[in-house]
């Protein structure tokens, strides 16, 4: 296993101090063993395990580094100024990702630029136990505190203290309605039938069982009923709570995880807490209590009879104790595997058209049948493990039965104790046996529902966006939009943007042009503040806008995307969405600027057409016009415009073109678009090149100029006369 350490470079530092040190595991003749790799500000060198030095070169002499994939790992080369190329240090598969940063630091030392490389890895073992994680930086579910956990739950308590309270009144009554019925009938066979007494000491006896009866039942009816509202009522909260987490999660959260594996989250893991406080939680405490009160009633009758009846439980605790972590384990995979089931069907059924127009029907099957066929094993197998739990634990507690007689029957014969007493004792044995042959089936229930639980509050504890700033500021944007020196990149140590550096004034139209990566539309995450620059300052009207209140920047923002996203509902609602609260001229107002108006209306349920999931009834055009009139509605000072015209006819696009015309007046716009020829009203063009600007200029200035905006102009007639020659 790899060990590394990184150092931030300080002018105390001396030359030879290294700023990376990070250790391979293959040694100089290939067979595995330990060699080190130094890179200080000044030189990388690589020392045998002995500290003996094996390779040194200046930086000022490299040029590039690279990695060499090689089977089961890799070797990390350097090329010279010189031109010779240097394999300098060999590692396993396991280490490679570590090196592979290495070598980019290398680099970025040689260019002169500072040393930005994450040595941070993915954790897929648990550190304490060495256990898989279910995920990459997961949470491992044989190690979290399942007592912490349970009373995190609990905490949801709090808002019914008085039904909570009332539950607990209720589950000590039901005990004591259970624990009443084997005394009457103890006093029944000794009082009554072995002393021959009237039938009418008979019948009060029976008249009080059946009150016992109906009283139980009663109070059963109230337990039950508490018991569904607090169930459903946590699982409401935990949900509700979950999915306002989920909300302010960061973007980069959404980036790696798959919209199957969070939906899961909010629906399945909180089925599976409710299931436990519906019928784990109030079984496990009537029958803990009833525990209790049958074993005081049996040390009554009998403590030797008593000792040989429980003899087997510490038999049953320990088999529930020892099969503990193994079973959570196992229902944890389960709940993985039924996420990534969630999360292939919610990427079938969004893709269906795409999975029809080439015909992969049997494909898209064969996907779905491995992850149900995953599913299966992993269902049958921690329910397979359960069932030979439960049929151990059922095996000893049938053994309490047999005790029972053959303890209970020769005590009866010696006049130890009496024939109604041990008919009590066997009346008992049901209270206790019953009860313990379930365990098992509580702690299914409840290790389903603590890893439900953990992966609930994994997301709740995730760090948030910025949305709870303390000293943020509330400002009214006049639109001056200021990027100096930005560097970012979504992997910090592979920078998009690199020094980027212009101003954007107040209602100027500001054009972003590139090749595909060049860092256009990671420059409107930044300003949307998606993500926050790595180093630099992005500042609004001169306010560095990590000190803002987020959501009132975000307010002040409107964004029209090249595939718009619309709500499943009606063409009024997806508009309104922009201003909560809009009256409906408002709406029909917006609607007439992004020339939307005339087909709605054209609809038979005109404003009230329902549009369908993402929009899906309504045309591309329509969909961008409806999307334009959110915008417009919403009257942001700042307006992105992302590809808004690439996907839609000529005509259509000149009705668009008029509506983006309308929506830009007096706002500072940025616009990236797919035809160039579209930004010829732009203020000034940014053409990026790399994540770097490469040109700033208007569309006439860089025309005449011939740079890198002419070529991708040149490029892109070319393109549209070959594709008119075609047709």
């Amino acid at each position: 296993m790899a060990t590394l350490e990184a150092t931030h470079e300080s002018e105390e530092q001396r030359d030879d101090t290294p700023l990376v040190q990070l250790e391979a595991d293959i040694d100089s003749d290939g067979s595995f063993g330990r060699r080190s790799l130094e890179i200080t500000k000044d030189q990388v060198r690589v020392l045998d395990h002995d500290g003996t030095l094996a390779f040194q070169m200046p930086i000022s002499e490299i040029k590039t580094a690279r990695n060499e994939p090689l089977v089961g790992g890799g070797r990390l080369e350097i090329t010279a100024k010189t031109g010779e190329i240097l394999p300098i240090i060999s590692y396993s598969q396991a280490v490679a990702a570590q090196f592979s940063e290495a070598a980019r630091g290398i680099e970025q030392l040689a260019k002169g630029e500072p040393l930005l490389i994450s040595l941070k890895t993915e954790q897929t073992n648990c550190p304490k136990c060495g256990r898989l994680l279910p995920e990459k930086d997961g949470v491992c579910p044989a190690c979290v505190n399942r007592g912490r956990t349970l009373l995190r739950i609990a905490g949801f308590l709090k808002p019914y203290r008085l039904q909570a309270a009332l539950l607990t009144t209720c589950s000590i009554l039901t005990t004591l309605a259970n624990l009443i019925p084997p005394q009457i009938v103890g006093n029944l066979v000794n009082g009554i039938l072995s002393s021959h007494h009237t039938l009418h000491h008979l019948y009060q006896l029976m008249a009080l069982w059946g009150g016992v009866i109906v009283f139980g039942s009663m109070i059963q009816i109230v337990n039950g009923r508490l018991i569904a509202f607090l169930a459903a009522n946590i699982a409401a909260d935990l949900r509700s709570q979950l999915y306002r987490a989920i909300e302010y999660l960061q973007v980069s959260y959404f980036d790696k995880k798959q919209v199957g594996a969070i939906s899961s989250r909010v629906t399945q893991d909180t089925d599976r807490v409710w299931g436990f406080l519906v019928d784990g939680l109030p079984f496990l405490v009537i029958n803990s209590l009833m525990l209790i009160g049958v074993i005081g009633f049996l040390l009554q009758i009998s403590v030797k009879l008593t000792l040989a009846i429980i003899a087997p439980i510490p038999i049953v605790m320990l088999i529930s104790i020892v099969f503990w972590r193994p079973m959570s384990t196992m229902f944890t995979r389960v709940g993985q595997k039924w996420a990534r089931f969630h999360t292939l069907l919610n990427e079938s059924l969004s893709g269906v058209r795409v999975m029809k127009a080439f015909a992969q029907e049997d494909l898209e099957f064969d996907r779905f049948a491995q992850r149900n066929n995953e599913l299966r094993d992993a269902a049958v197998a921690a329910d397979s493990r359960w069932s030979t739990i439960f049929g151990a634990m059922s095996l000893f507690t049938s053994i309490g039965t047999l005790i029972c007689w053959s303890v209970g029957g020769p005590m009866v014969y010696r006049h130890e104790i009496t024939l109604g007493d041990l008919i009590k004792v066997t009346a008992y044995l049901n209270l206790i046996y019953g009860p313990l042959q379930w365990f098992a089936q509580v702690n299914n229930w409840f290790s389903r529902a603590m890893a439900g639980a953990e992966r609930i509050f994994e997301i709740m504890d995730m760090e948030k966006e910025g949305y709870a700033k303390q000293d943020a500021k509330i400002h009214a944007i006049e639109g001056t939009v200021e990027f100096s020196n930005i560097r970012f990149g979504y992997d910090k140590s592979n920078p998009v943007l690199k020094n980027l550096s212009f101003t954007a004034k107040p209602g100027e139209m500001i054009g972003l042009v590139g090749k595909s990566g060049a860092g256009k539309s990671t420059t409107i995450n930044l300003i949307c503040r998606f993500y926050e620059p790595d180093a630099g300052t992005l500042t609004i009207d001169g306010i560095d806008y990590r000190d803002l209140d987020l959501q009132d920047l975000r307010r002040q923002i409107g964004l029209v995307l090249q595939e718009p996203f619309l709500f499943n509902g009606t063409i009024w609602e997806n508009i309104a969405y922009g201003k909560p609260g809009a009256d409906f001229d408002d709406v029909i107002e917006a609607a007439k600027a992004a020339n939307a108006h005339n087909f709605i209306l054209a609809k038979p349920d005109g404003y009230d057409t329902m549009v369908g999931e993402r929009g899906a009834k309504l045309s591309g055009g329509e969909r961008q016009r409806i999307s334009i009139a959110r915008a417009i509605l919403h009257n942001p000072r700042i307006l992105i415009l992302d590809e808004a015209t690439s996907s839609v006819d000529v005509e259509t696009e000149k009705q668009i073109q008029e509506a983006i015309g309308r929506l830009t007046a007096g706002r500072t716009t940025f616009a990236i678009a797919h035809r160039l020829s579209t930004l010829r009203n732009a203020d000034r063009l940014i053409v990026l090149d790399k994540g770097e600007i490469a040109e700033i200029g208007t569309h006439a200035e860089l025309m005449e100029k011939k740079g890198e905006f002419f070529k991708l102009v040149e490029t892109q007639s070319q393109v549209t006369q070959i594709i008119g020659l075609a047709e």
